[in-house]
């Protein structure tokens, strides 16, 4: 015997379809309410519940007046990795990075994050993540530079990947604590690295990262596009 599907989980199957087979690509219009209640032969009810679960489900937007659209497809983040290039390619996307800059500095600030002489130089890594060739965010590591060279540092280049690049270096980072916020990018060049504008704002994200022994190796900030970027906390009760 035939299972019968009710009728908004069937429009619900098709549009998402549509949307991974490509047919209905991000920023598209989909059909209209009134459309789909012909097509389907249903009720204004029905077409109203796939859209709002469709919405809650991140693959629809609708905008008061205009209609319903397809969203761009977020990066989720589960807070189960620490590497950011991990996250990504376990969500299936195509990964890249655009070095920005790798120099040796000295900020007590940042030093003091890092639990480290005022004075004592670290190395700053600062880059430009992409998911499917779209800038989504904009990264800036400090490490000391007793424990990551600026040579080892630039190495970052041939691997794609920070974490790598402190793997290469003996450098193993095993947990990390991150602290959110919402940031503008007050800095015109990251603004257009990342193709927006200015004072934009952004998901703010500063990162401490530990070895097995507790110690601090790194410390990060990043910029996060906040339309490509969401955070999922599953809390067992």
């Amino acid at each position: 015997m035939e299972h019968k599907v009710a009728k908004y989980i069937q429009i619900k199957e098709d549009i998402i379809g549509d949307i991974k087979s490509g047919l209905l690509q991000p920023g598209d219009k989909v059909d209209s309410e009134s459309a789909l209640k012909k097509r389907y032969n249903v009720s204004t009810i029905t077409v109203r519940k796939a859209f709002n679960d469709l919405i809650s489900e991140g693959y629809l937007m609708g905008v008061q007046g205009v209609g319903t659209f397809v969203t761009k497809k977020q990066m989720t983040r589960g807070l189960t990795s620490i590497s950011f290039s991990d996250e990504l390619l376990q969500q299936g996307y195509q990964i890249g990075m655009l070095v920005d800059l790798i120099e040796e500095v000295r900020n007590p600030s940042v030093a003091e994050k890092l639990e480290i002489p005022a004075d004592q130089s670290m190395i700053c890594v600062r880059r430009v993540r992409l998911a499917n060739d779209e800038p989504i965010a904009y990264q800036s590591s400090f490490v000391d530079s007793r424990i990551l060279s600026l040579d080892q540092a630039e190495r970052i280049r041939e691997t794609g990947s920070f974490y790598k690049t402190l793997k290469d270096a003996k450098i193993f980072p095993v947990w990390a604590s991150e602290n959110y916020s919402v940031k503008q990018v007050t800095d015109g060049r990251i603004a257009k690295l990342m193709n927006m504008k200015k004072n934009t704002d952004t998901f703010f994200v500063k990162r401490l990262a530990f070895d097995e022994f507790d110690k601090v190796i790194e410390y990060a900030e990043t910029h996060f596009n906040k339309d490509w970027y969401s955070v999922t906390i599953n809390i067992k009760i």
